[in-house]
This record gives C-alpha cells, sequence and structure tokens, in this order.
C-alpha cells in the first residue's frame, strides 16, 4: 500500500510541477485583447490631464502582479519537481532488489 500511495504522491507532485509551468504561459492571446478593450474603456473615463499616469501606474501595477504570478510559478514548479524527484526516488529504492528501506 506504501507503494500505492507513493505513486499518487508522485502523480501530485508532477501535477504540481505541469502547473508551475503552465503559469509561466499566461495570460492567452484571448486575455490580452480583453484586458486592452476594458483598458480602453476605463481610459475614456480619466480626465485627459490624469491619462499618462494613470496608464503609468496601471502599467507598474500589471507588471508587479505578472512578476508575482511567474514568480509564483516557479515556485509551485519547484516544489512539484523536488517532490517528484523524492518520490521517484523513494519508489525506485522500494521496487530495487537491494532496498535499505526493506531492513526493520
Amino acid at each position: 500500500m506504501r507503494i500505492a500511495y507513493s505513486y499518487i504522491r508522485l502523480t501530485l507532485a508532477s501535477w504540481l510541477f505541469l502547473g508551475g509551468i503552465a503559469l509561466q504561459f499566461v495570460p492567452s492571446a484571448a486575455a490580452v485583447e480583453r484586458e486592452a478593450r476594458q483598458r480602453e474603456r476605463l481610459l475614456q473615463t480619466v480626465p485627459t490631464e490624469e491619462r499618462a499616469e494613470w496608464v503609468r501606474m496601471r502599467d507598474l501595477d500589471d507588471s508587479i502582479s505578472e512578476a508575482n504570478l511567474r514568480l509564483f510559478g516557479v515556485l509551485l514548479g519547484g516544489v512539484g519537481f523536488a517532490g517528484a524527484l523524492f518520490e521517484a526516488a523513494y519508489v525506485s529504492a522500494r521496487s530495487s532488489r537491494h532496498c535499505p528501506l526493506d531492513n526493520p
């Protein structure tokens, strides 16, 4: 049963790793276009003399948000990769003929 649990943990760790990789490739093209349309609508409500500062602050906020998302993706992928390596080593050691873990 320990091997089955280990395979389940290996699967979950692999999903974490793939999730971390997937976070590196967001947003999609459709999301970028939706954001551009919304930004144009919001920009029309801002007074003309404040638009440059508003655009600069909005770009700064968006870049910080995207950087945080990518950092989280790297951390998530790293934890998943480390977990997958650990579980793969455990399963390999358990299934080998001379497993040191089998000695009581």
